[in-house]
Parts: C-alpha cells; structure tokens; sequence
C-alpha cells in the first residue's frame, strides 16, 4: 500500500522502520527541527532523521494547514500512519482519509498525552498497545487490534515505552494487512474510559508521607525522564531519584540511610530503596557507587 507516515520521538522509530519494509512511504511527516544542546543549534527530530537514512522524502510542517493537507491529498495515499505525532491532527485530515494510530495503552484505558506513565503511576497489573482510527473525540475511535502484557511491577516508564513501541510496530503492521486485503474489523471501545494528562512539574516532588509502594510507582512513572527530584538538606544537593523499590521497615519519614548498598529513605510506610540517582550536574550512578563517594550522606534528610 501506498503510505504517509506522521511521527516525531524514537518512540515512533520501530514502527516507521516496519512499514518501510511491508509498504511503500510517500511521504514521512514529522515536527520542525528544535534548538538542541549548548549552542542552541536546530536539531532534526529523531523520524527525520531515520527517514533520510532510509531514503524517504520528508517534510516539517510547523502544522497540518491547508497547504500540508492538500500535499498529501495530491499524494494519494491509501492510509496514513500516525505514531507519536505530537500534534493534533485536523478534522479534514482523518475525515479525508483512514488514520490508524499507535496508543501506548488498553484503551479506552488511559487514553491522552502520557498513557505510559500513568499505566505505571497508576500500578496497572496489565500494559498494553492499541491500534485504532483515529475519530474527533480524543483516542476515542474504533479498535482495529490491541495485545496487553502483564507487568513485573519493576518497569520503568523507559523500559514500557521501548515494550510498547517494538510491539506496537508489529501491530500496525498485522492492521495495515488487514486494510491492504480488505479485512479490518473496527471495534467500538467499551468500559470506562480514563485519561493519562501530561505530566507536570510539580509531579516531579515527592512526598514522603505517603507509602513507599505508592512512591516507588511514582519513581518508576517518571523514569528516566524528568526523574523524581528530592533534596539533601543538610548539603542542599539535589538528586533524580531514577530507579527504586518498596521495601518493609521502619524509618524517620525522610530520613535516608545506607541499606545493603541502595539508599533507603522513609516513608508513611516502609522504606524506598533507591538503587539508582543522579546528582544534579552528574551522570546517572549505581546507589552504591554514590555512596563511596558520599559516606556522609548516611543519617541526613531529603525532602
């Protein structure tokens, strides 16, 4: 089939990758180039890129005007595949032609901006991907087909979102092979529907009142990005707690001790073992490893 591919972050990587090799891409469509690194220089977004390594015209639109629309209508595409496109897509668009969508979640479960997080804030037993049309109403359209996988309960949202992104791939091209023979069924989502809001920054401060189980979710949930931020108040230096665990015991809440080489902090209940950190200006490191260095930090507080 003849294909226009809408996407921007890695996330969308392995399925542009996939497609490539089953159909034909027209056209690749993803954001406009971003000010990057020290010396603010635009850098081309993660599909960009791919997309001319594997030869593939590309164009990035600042959004999806008439003019946008109209090229891609002269294109005349069988379907278009949207994965992690960052913007709304117009009514004239998906009114216009089939958009399938790749959503990280068991809509109409967490359907919104960050469904990878909050289906680990949340402490979802199962993940999931689903490939749906894409209709008005916010990630509300038919499903074409959905998996879900039970979680460990130890992913970070890193490791869920490369899960959902390698496997939401294949999915995408299970449902564009059943659109080229003439196949797809489009089931109406049923049950409650939830909604996974953007993340925000006071979302990164953590409290240490409430349970260890809760926050451990918490950490997880923001992992590797933007990370749970706390202080050591005695020294002011601040950390992004990156990957922890629950764990019983029974500590002054916000006091931090070494454990068996993690740090663990106090909470309303149990104990948050933190096996992996980052100082603020340093690079992420082993709890252990950041403690040789700071034998001191044993006894202080965070907040």
């Amino acid at each position: 089939m003849r294909l226009i591919f809408l996407g921007t972050p890695e996330f969308a990587l392995p399925a542009l990758e996939a497609v490539h090799a089953h159909h034909e891409i027209a056209l690749v469509v993803t954001a406009p180039p971003k000010p990057r690194g020290r010396g603010q220089k635009p850098a081309p977004t993660p599909v960009q890129q791919a997309a001319q390594r594997l030869s593939l015209p590309v164009e990035t639109p600042a959004r999806l005007d008439p003019e946008a629309v109209e090229r891609i209508a002269q294109l005349q595409p069988d379907a278009l595949c949207v994965v992690a496109y960052g913007k709304i897509l117009p009514e004239s668009v998906f009114a216009r032609f089939t958009c399938l969508n790749v959503h990280p979640s068991l809509l109409p479960r967490h359907r919104g901006a960050a469904p990878v997080p909050w289906t680990i804030w949340s402490g979802d037993a199962l993940g999931g991907v689903t490939i749906m049309r894409i209709v008005q109403e916010l990630d509300a359209g038919p499903i074409i087909v959905q998996e879900g996988f039970r979680l460990s309960g130890e992913e970070t949202a890193g490791d869920l979102l490369e899960m959902t992104s390698r496997r939401g791939a294949d999915l995408l091209v299970t449902a564009l092979g059943g659109l080229a023979a003439g196949d797809m069924p489009q089931t109406p989502q049923a049950g409650e529907a939830t909604y996974a809001r953007m993340l925000r920054k006071e979302d990164e401060q953590i409290d240490f009142d409430r349970t260890a189980e809760e926050l451990s979710r918490q950490v997880r949930a923001l992992s590797p990005r933007p990370g749970v931020r706390v202080t050591l108040e005695e020294r002011g230096l601040e950390l992004r707690i990156l990957r922890a665990q629950s764990a019983p015991g029974g500590l002054p809440r916000g006091e931090l001790r070494a454990m068996g080489g993690k740090l663990a902090i106090g909470c309303g209940e149990g104990v948050l073992l933190v096996s992996e950190l980052q100082p603020a200006g340093g690079r992420p490191q082993q709890a252990e490893e950041f403690l040789r260095g700071r034998p001191w930090a044993s006894g202080l507080h965070v907040r």
